[in-house]
Order: C-alpha cells, then structure tokens, then sequence
C-alpha cells in the first residue's frame, strides 16, 4: 500500500489554477506534461527549471515524438514559456504560465462536435466485421502479417520497445547533469571535482535519486543557515554524498536543534553550543569549554599549597 502523505512534501499549486485547468480541452499527453512540469517547479519552489526530451520520456512514458510535438503545442498556445532555449551541453528550460487569460488553447464547449449515431440507419454505418461466409478466415495483409496496432490513444502514443541499455544511457546522463543544481544549494562550496565525481559514480546505482538527494540537501542547507553552522562544521559535499547524510534530512532541522536553542538554557553561543551545555548541566559538570559564563568564585586553589 503506498504512503502517500502530506508530510512527505507537497507542491502548492493555486487553486485558481487547478480550477482553470480543467475548463480547458487539453488531452492527456499534455496534462502529464504538465503535471511533471508542475512537480518539478512549483513542488521545490521554484519558477522554472530544465526538461529535456529523454527525461520527460522516462518519467512520463510517452514517446519522444509525442513529447516533442505536445510541449511545441503548449509553448504555442502560452501555456508553457521557454525561458532558455537548449544548447549543446543543457536542456530547455521550461516554465508553467500561470496567467490562463493569455492561454489561446480552446475552452470546453467552444466548440460542438456532430455525434453521429452508430444504430443510425440514414446516418450512420454498419460496424460489424466483414463476413467470411462462416468459414472463420482472418484477414491478413498483403506481406502475410497481421496488421499493425494504431500507434497513438487519446492524444498520446504508445511507447516504442526502447534497447533498455540505451534507456539506461540516456537516464544516467541526464541524472549526472543535475550535479549543478545539487552543488548550487549545498552550503559549503569546496572539492567542487571530487564532488563531481563522487555523484557521477552515485548516478550508476539503482537506488540512487538525485532529486530526492537534492530535495533533502536543501533540508539540510536550510537546517544549517538556521542553526548558523559554521563552515568548518560543514562536511564536504564528497562526504556527504559518500556518508548518504542527506538520508537524516526528510524534513529541516530533524532533531528539533533549533527548538531547544531558543527555549533551552540562558547562554550565548550556537544552538549546538547551547543544547550540549543543557546537557552537560544535566549532570552536573561545570567544564569551561561549554559555558561562556564566569565564574565568580575564580579558580580553585591547588591542593597543598600549590
């Protein structure tokens, strides 16, 4: 059964929008487009972000053809605006029009369509199949074969029987070229190589999702601006993909530091320094290196004079 839950993130989409959306004749390639398009932006907060051809193809299971034809159709219609065009070494990059008023795509009911009526006898035509005498023949094509299926449903297409190793190819590629935008929101910036080639090396396994990687680095990013880590406490980003530190950080701040910085004990410092000197007084220890108090009393005299 799958654990669908709120907590597990969300993307915030108007409900302007979503009312709007549904008055329009958009067929399905299009509304999984998207769809993906609105995951993708509006779920980690920003306005656009870059689509390529083969990563739509994996992610929603159309056709490359489809895919190219329905995305020329939104951006056509502004439902869709490039905001980059794609060079030799980038993909597209796409933004969702929330303005419907500059839509140009057909409303619901613009237009009626004549159904004609199948039972008609004046109008309509026999659908039966043709009669082979009852001798229960199948028509063949010329070449001996059966005929070929129609390759598109409802505005979509059937996905060709793609080699899975250059599917592979063209998913590992395109999972390597998201080490930018996860090295943009890492917060401490050094070893960019080692990095890179630590990711490259993470992308060929199964279980590895950069995205999911991404989303909860910028927990993480966030977590340490709140709790103002300081630099040198930063691990590597090398590190930290080795470590699979990323795994800790599902939602910001997982232990609650910052909770217990604010209502713990009086005290300057960081709500590190804070929360282990909550402990350390907890057991009675007054050592020095975790209080910025003074205390009056001095130091304590040496034993025998000294």
């Amino acid at each position: 059964m799958a654990n669908v839950q709120k907590e597990h993130g969300f993307a915030p989409i108007a409900n302007e929008i979503l009312d709007a959306i549904c008055q329009y004749t958009f067929n399905g390639a299009q509304l999984r487009i998207v769809l993906k398009i609105w995951r993708l932006t509006y779920g980690y907060g920003r306005k656009d972000h870059d689509f390529s051809i083969s990563f739509l193809q994996q992610t929603t299971g159309l056709s490359d053809r489809t895919i190219k034809k329905e995305i020329a159709t939104l951006v056509k219609d502004k439902v869709l605006v490039v905001t980059k065009q794609e060079t030799s070494t980038t993909a597209r990059r796409l933004a969702f029009n929330k303005d419907y008023d500059q839509w140009t795509i057909s409303k619901s009911g613009d237009h009626s369509v004549k159904q004609d009526d199948l039972f008609s006898v004046t109008e309509g035509k026999d659908c039966s199949p043709p009669d082979d005498g009852g001798r229960g023949e199948v028509l063949f094509t010329p070449g001996g074969k059966y005929p070929s299926p129609p390759d598109s449903v409802l505005g979509g297409s059937i996905v060709p029987p793609y080699k899975e190793k250059d599917l592979l190819k063209k998913s590992i590629k395109d999972n390597i070229a998201l080490f930018d935008q996860f090295y943009e929101i890492y917060p401490r910036k050094v070893s960019k190589k080692k990095a890179q080639e630590t990711w490259s090396r993470l992308c060929k396994q199964e279980e590895f999702n950069p995205l999911l990687v991404i989303e909860q680095t910028r927990n993480f990013s966030e977590t340490c601006k709140l709790l103002r880590t300081e630099k040198k406490f930063i691990p590597h980003p090398s590190t930290y993909l080795n470590q699979k530190r990323y795994e800790d950080y599902d939602v910001v701040d997982p232990e609650g530091l910052l909770q217990v910085a604010e209502t713990g004990s009086k005290g300057g410092g960081n709500a590190l320094d804070r929360l282990l000197r909550k402990e350390m007084e907890g057991n009675g220890s007054q050592r020095r290196d975790i209080t910025d108090e003074v205390h009056f009393g001095g130091l304590p005299e040496l034993p025998d004079g000294r």
